[in-house]
């Protein structure tokens, strides 16, 4: 059964993790020396058996990037690209004139959800005064229901719904879209939500 949460909560949510966007904007654009803006559009609630007809194909082959979090809100990020974004993103990363191979494709997408995850995490962390850590990235190449499913099937008390961030790049004039899923434990966005206190 989907939980209804008051838009003011969503749209608190989506403020927390903006600020968490600028936070990863300035550490990428650090690390590879080049300007990068970085938004957040949307944030949304969705059944995880919606997103193959709203977002993506459960056929889609994809870069998939699975983060545990842990502390005061345990749930996974899960940050899934189709091949050619996934070379898209990596080609950011990456200085310029560095052939793009298989290893440093998977090396650069997990740098980058790495930064992703920790800035929207200390952002909340911070102005929610709670507990968020996560583990090191794991990256798997496969479609996308059966990374989706196999997610279900090894965690048996996830929530059914799915918090999905969409993430704008900016980059030497190019928009690069992204998809970052949280699937929280039973009961975590409530207690999240909670502590936004509206």
């Amino acid at each position: 059964m989907m939980n209804t949460f008051h838009p003011l909560q969503l749209d608190a949510m989506k403020e927390m993790v903006n600020i968490g966007g600028g936070h990863a904007a300035t550490s990428i654009s650090a690390l590879i020396k080049e300007p990068v803006d970085m938004t957040v559009p949307l944030i949304e609630l969705m059944a995880y058996d919606e997103l193959y007809q709203q977002i993506m194909s459960e056929e889609k082959k994809v870069y998939a990037v699975t983060t545990q979090v842990i502390g005061n809100g345990n749930g996974i990020f899960l940050f899934a690209l189709p091949e050619q974004s996934a070379k898209e993103i990596s080609s950011m990363m990456l200085p310029n004139g560095v052939e793009q191979t298989e290893d440093l494709m998977i090396s650069a997408i997990k740098e980058l959800v790495n930064i992703l995850v920790n800035s929207f995490l200390n952002a909340i962390s911070q102005l929610l005064d709670i507990q968020l850590l996560s583990s090191v990235p794991n990256l798997m190449i496969d479609m996308f229901g059966s990374i989706i499913s196999s997610l279900y099937m090894a965690f048996d008390q996830y929530d059914d719904e799915v918090l999905i961030i969409k993430n704008e790049f900016y980059y030497s004039g190019n928009q690069l879209d992204a998809f970052l899923y949280f699937i929280p434990e039973i009961g975590v966005l409530e207690k999240l939500f909670k502590a936004i206190g509206i």
